[in-house]
């Protein structure tokens, strides 16, 4: 759904305007309601509310909500989670605890992934996190391989035998 990045500010209100690249397929597919959390790095992850209610069904529905790594996810999104709507000007706000949390104050990336969420990062703590190495070769290897037995499969299903898509 969303692809590629771009810069915004945090004001001094904590609210971040969502670059329109996002903010209007956002808008158009999903509505004006997000939830905004965090729950592995100091970095924000909105999702439109009907992505994040998904996922709170999986949790809930998997069996395992007792198991200490659902409980600490579960923990962390929900510390740091609040459900937000874009305002008029396309900004969301994000809570005084996340924006404490991830640092978000002044310029920030946002990164737009095709699994319906967007990421901001604190630009500094993203070049300190990602900046030197931002995939090891054994992460490298794994994704070409993930993408390979992803467009062989794809081949394999096209319905004409001749693999093509």
């Amino acid at each position: 759904m969303f692809r590629g990045g771009s810069e915004a500010t945090v004001d001094d209100k904590g609210r971040v305007k969502i670059p329109a690249k996002f903010r209007t397929p956002l808008l158009q597919v999903f509505g004006p309601k997000v939830y905004v959390t965090s729950f592995w790095v100091p970095s924000v992850r909105v999702y439109p509310i009907s992505e994040w209610e998904k996922i709170e069904n999986v949790m809930s529905s998997s069996g395992k909500t007792n198991d200490p790594r659902v409980r600490r996810f579960l923990m962390m999104a929900t510390i740091y989670g609040d459900e937000q709507e874009i305002d008029s000007q396309g900004r969301i706000l994000i809570p005084q605890r996340l924006r404490k949390y991830a640092r978000m104050e002044g310029e920030v990336i946002v990164c737009g992934y095709p699994t319906n969420e967007i990421e901001i990062w604190k630009e500094e703590l993203f070049n300190e996190r990602f900046g030197v190495a931002p995939m090891s070769d054994d992460d490298q290897t794994f994704i070409s391989e993930l993408i390979k037995e992803g467009i062989n499969g794809l081949h394999s299903h096209s319905g004409d035998g001749k693999g093509g898509l």
